[in-house]
């Protein structure tokens, strides 16, 4: 059990590192440093491979969300960190990476495109939902409208083409998008605990 999680751990690291399309097989058994013919004892073909790799990392990502959540009492709390989290780990995607998976491996696409669509958008419709109920943010506020902008920031924010890391700090982006969120659906109370936030940061 541990030899194929070493394995699929640095197959997902190379991924990550070169894009899917650039790595073959010969590059992850050189990586990983065994013959092709070991890893074909673990895996059928490059597919498999991929599968398994974007799994574990679907498995990662779940397990960060679920432990921020679990440690955070305070929404505004989990929500930065949450943010912070997934924006970093986005930014550090090969740009052509989500378009080899789209193109040569769409069922594997789909699991990282299900993390997003369903998983952080429940974890942030969520967070809407108990920071209202502590009287954090607005009684009015639309938990499903909001937490869809907030996914398509996070897109933004990682698109080099709108904010190139040439011209923008990637911590100045994370801030100022954390302070225009919250500052739109927090009561007097939220703003005040972010305005404490921002103060010690």
């Amino acid at each position: 059990m541990e030899r194929i999680r070493h394995i699929i751990e640095g197959a997902l690291q190379l991924f990550m590192q070169e894009g899917v399309k650039r790595v073959n097989m010969d590059d992850v058994a050189s990586f990983l440093g065994i013959s092709k013919k070991t890893l074909y004892q673990y895996v059928s073909n490059k597919g498999d491979l991929v599968e398994k790799a974007f799994k574990l990392h679907q498995d990662g990502i779940l397990d960060m969300i679920n432990n921020i959540q679990k440690k955070n009492d305070n929404p505004i709390d989990e929500l930065f960190e949450i943010d912070e989290n997934v924006s970093h780990m986005l930014k550090n995607r090969p740009p052509m990476m989500i378009n080899d998976l789209k193109k040569y491996y769409p069922s594997v696409w789909l699991i990282l495109d299900k993390i997003k669509k369903e998983t952080l958008f429940s974890c942030i419709t969520q967070n809407i939902t108990r920071g209202k109920n502590m009287g954090l943010y607005r009684k009015s506020v639309n938990e499903t409208i909001i937490a869809k902008l907030m996914l398509s920031r996070i897109d933004a924010l990682v698109d080099d083409e709108i904010f190139p890391l040439t011209e923008y700090s990637f911590k100045s982006l994370l801030t100022e998008n954390r302070i225009y969120h919250i500052r739109g659906i927090a009561t007097e109370k939220g703003i005040h605990y972010l305005e404490q936030i921002l103060k010690h940061d």
